[in-house]
């Protein structure tokens, strides 16, 4: 009976604080390894853009590959890795959106979150084309976190953001990281180009962050064509040097204020040039940024 009861003792101490005797949890972040994910969800944004939700999930208890993932998370902007397994290529893509559940499902010993990516179909673009091809319940393989700028809360004064088109992720996550924690007091100020007012990817959401910290967050859009007369801060333009020079009006080097860009091809070269195709390398600063006397190292390419 001491057997017995000894025994039973055992598999209840492992069945409540162990997970060895639960299935092994898939769908884990990895940054070393391709992991399939679950579509859960898609919602339209703008014409011919949609948030992508897949479901994340992780064991009861952190092991080392989740104290890994929280690392690289807690270190700055980051991305993650989507592979096409049809034709076996991959894009890197920013989440906007990241959490993690606390409840524990007892069965399989799991807690379950998700994460989101904001994803434009392009015509000539095959990933883009197979991820909105995806249907809910279906899944894609991902490999992150990977670290894709480091940032320290307080490091820099003002952070001045230009972007354009699915450019608005990773300063998106860059933002929402800066005005959730109270300890950090960067200001922020986002110029972001645009078609049309109709195409402005996340406007709500952003327009929601402008309201409730407007002390700290500044944005503006530039538009190509049209313009909503009741909207205060469209202009009908593009990321030009003079708009590009009135935005960084203020930019104070010895507050360690930065710019960051990220956006398509076209905006890239124009406003600080490309970076190495394939490398983590910056590569040279050129364009607009350049001629307006700022150096490589007071601006980032994504």
């Amino acid at each position: 009976m001491e057997v017995i009861g000894g025994t039973a003792a055992f598999i209840y101490y492992l069945h409540l604080y162990t997970d060895i005797l639960k299935p092994k949890v898939t769908s884990r972040l990895s940054p070393e390894s391709y992991t399939p994910f679950k579509l859960i969800s898609v919602t339209q944004d703008t014409a011919d853009t949609s948030i992508f939700r897949f479901e994340i999930k992780r064991p009861r208890f952190d092991n080392e590959q989740e104290k890994l993932v929280d690392k690289i998370v807690s270190q700055g902007a980051w991305a993650v890795n989507v592979k096409d397994h049809l034709v076996q290529t991959f894009r890197t893509y920013t989440p906007i959106a990241y959490k993690m559940g606390t409840e524990v499902d007892e069965q399989t010993g799991a807690r379950s979150g998700y994460v989101d990516l904001v994803v434009k179909r392009y015509p000539s673009g095959s990933l883009s084309r197979f991820i909105h091809g995806t249907r809910v319940g279906d899944q894609i393989e991902m490999r992150g976190p990977i670290l894709t700028w480091p940032y320290q809360p307080g490091s820099h004064g003002r952070i001045y953001m230009i972007a354009g088109g699915t450019g608005i992720a990773p300063m998106l996550q860059i933002i929402e990281r800066i005005i959730n924690d109270p300890m950090d007091n960067t200001k922020i100020s986002l110029l972001y180009g645009s078609p049309t007012e109709e195409t402005i990817i996340l406007r709500p959401h952003i327009e929601k962050l402008r309201a409730e910290h407007g002390d700290r967050l500044q944005v503006s859009y530039l538009v190509d064509r049209g313009l909503a007369k009741n909207s205060d801060n469209v202009q009908l333009g593009i990321p030009d040097r003079s708009a590009i020079e009135k935005f960084t009006d203020e930019f104070d080097k010895s507050a360690s204020d930065i710019v960051l860009v990220c956006g398509p091809d076209q905006m890239m070269h124009a406003v600080c040039g490309t970076r190495p195709v394939g490398s983590p390398q910056q590569g040279p600063l050129q364009g607009i940024l350049k001629d307006l006397g700022f150096t490589s190292a007071s601006v980032f390419k994504f």
